[in-house]
């Protein structure tokens, strides 16, 4: 099962971020994933990593045990071209920001691009989302951004004008079931 097959409920979302890891002409070098808590913004944000990292690899034609060890790495978070910042804190340092924005500059060292992840965005301070700010309006060539929030209005103004918007709805209880019984093949009553 591939890291988009586990998501469900999101078609739409799942449409733009897939065709936009597949044409490089498409894409964006950064992304807001917005949603209520669990519609599945971090794990659409994983996959949309996965996709990327993984580049003509895990195309038809590609090398399916590279595309494998790709995912793998990013399930692990242990990728050399992926970094994440997620914080259980009730705010984002701007030092760990700092810290992602030098990280950003380096080339991808063994995939076509360098994938950052910042969950709940929300959480960063003026001050600090100004730090993020810098790197968004300069961005180092193959470099993609995915902040991850509730909605686009938890985020400066300035911020939310040079990202482009995935909205996420919570999916409904048949869709969470049908993913149960596809994925873990469990008793449809029970799933439901």
């Amino acid at each position: 099962m591939t890291a988009w097959e586990e998501l469900t409920g999101q078609e739409a979302a799942i449409a733009a971020l897939r065709d936009a890891a597949a044409d490089p002409e498409a894409m964006t070098h950064s992304w807001l994933i917005t949603g209520p808590p669990g519609s599945g913004r971090s794990n659409l944000a994983f996959a949309f990593a996965t996709a990327l990292l993984q580049g003509s690899s895990s195309g038809p034609d590609g090398d399916h045990a590279a595309a494998a060890r790709t995912a793998a790495q990013v399930a692990a978070r242990t990728h050399p071209d992926l970094a994440v910042l997620a914080t259980d804190r009730v705010v984002i340092t701007i030092e760990e920001v700092r810290q992602l924005v030098a990280q950003s500059q380096f080339s991808p060292s063994i995939a076509p691009y360098r994938v950052i992840i910042i969950e709940d965005a929300d959480r960063m301070t003026e001050r600090t989302s100004n730090v993020l700010l810098k790197a968004l309006e300069e961005p180092p060539p193959r470099t993609v951004w995915v902040l991850c929030a509730p909605s686009a209005a938890d985020l400066i103004p300035t911020i939310r004008s040079r990202v482009r918007v995935v909205r996420l709805r919570v999916p409904s209880v048949a869709e969470v079931a049908e993913l149960l019984v596809r994925r873990d093949g469990i008793e449809p009553a029970l799933a439901e």
